[in-house]
């Protein structure tokens, strides 16, 4: 299977340096600034995108709309930013699913993340939590995999949406402990996790901005998190990898991309303002009531290297659990 429809070519995009800032601020922007999130509200790139337009809009002096365009995992809203005007008053905050995860397993996309996106720069990294419903006769992973295992079919797990990072994640898992349990996919996190803690589901993978909430209030129990470190948001939870359990995708991320075509001059814009409101004091601390951690800085072309990368390691996971490229 070609892979030239979810690979980007480097030469499609230019460096964007680090100290370029404000380059077209006489003019950019000149109207309301839409920021579409690919998925519904209270799930990670939803709270991002709203901490940071609250200062954008005051800095730019214009309002900062955040769109939410739930459905076909990311998709939606994907497509709308393919076919916007590339004046740089329509962008995408986006995890990592429409980007590098949808391009593996649809055929059929609307979009094509070479020809129609040009990356901005990463914002935000973060990783995923193996929540429980707090009934469960289990509280650790060791007490979660005896139980599946005795009970084969028993257990279900949410995730908001198949093919999403979350979906992912959890047949990784199962994969890795030989566990049988069924899939239910929500519309988004808020209705996923309503239903784990009403006892409807037992289990799931979601990331720490809308699961921590849940944890932190006494809803919902955390097990493990994704990755090799632990968090500093769940101190004391171990990580999957320590506990022996291999091939779990590492976690999540929330980027921003523009329409191919967009002006440079605004493309350096965005990234000196986006990177900048998040160094912010106040912004940093708003960020880690929400459970989010600023990522290192990169630039147009590292943030593209990043997703050829992550697009090859997901195309491998996707190979490996039989969900490649599947419709």
């Amino acid at each position: 299977m070609k892979r030239r429809s979810f690979l980007l070519a480097s030469s499609m995009l230019a460096p964007f340096a680090t100290g370029i800032a404000h380059a077209n601020s006489g003019t950019y922007p000149n109207k309301p600034v839409r920021v579409l999130i690919p998925f519904a509200p209270g799930q990670g790139s939803d709270i991002l995108a709203r901490a940071l337009g609250e200062q954008l809009g005051a800095q730019w002096h214009q309002p900062v709309l955040v769109e939410n365009k739930a459905g076909a995992n990311g998709a939606l809203a994907a497509q709308e930013l393919a076919v916007a005007a590339a004046d740089g008053h329509t962008l995408l905050l986006t995890s990592n699913s429409p980007i590098v995860v949808n391009p593996v397993l649809y055929k059929n996309l609307k979009y094509d993340v070479s020809r129609d996106f040009r990356p901005v720069t990463l914002l935000s990294t973060t990783p995923l939590a193996l929540v429980a419903n707090l009934q469960q006769p289990f509280k650790t992973v060791p007490e979660l995999l005896a139980y599946a295992k005795a009970n084969p079919g028993k257990l279900s797990y949410a995730s908001i949406g198949s093919g999403s990072t979350s979906h992912m994640c959890m047949e990784a898992f199962k994969q890795a402990t030989g566990i049988d349990v069924v899939h239910v996919p929500y519309k988004g996190s808020a209705p996923a996790l309503a239903d784990l803690v009403g006892g409807h589901v037992q289990i799931m993978i979601d990331g720490l901005p809308s699961a921590l909430p849940h944890v932190r209030g006494g809803r919902a129990q955390a097990l493990a998190i994704t990755g090799s470190t632990e968090s500093k948001f769940l101190p004391g939870v171990p990580t999957l990898e320590s506990l022996g359990i291999q091939g779990v995708p590492a976690g999540g991320w929330y980027g921003l991309m523009a329409p191919a075509r967009t002006d440079p001059a605004i493309l350096a814009q965005l990234y000196a303002d986006f990177t900048s409101t998040m160094k912010r004091p106040d912004v940093e601390a708003r960020l880690k009531t929400l459970n989010l951690e600023r990522a290192p800085d990169l630039t147009s072309a590292q943030f593209e290297s990043m997703i050829r990368r992550e697009t090859l390691m997901w195309a491998d996971t996707a190979k490996r659990l039989g969900l490649y490229k599947s419709e």
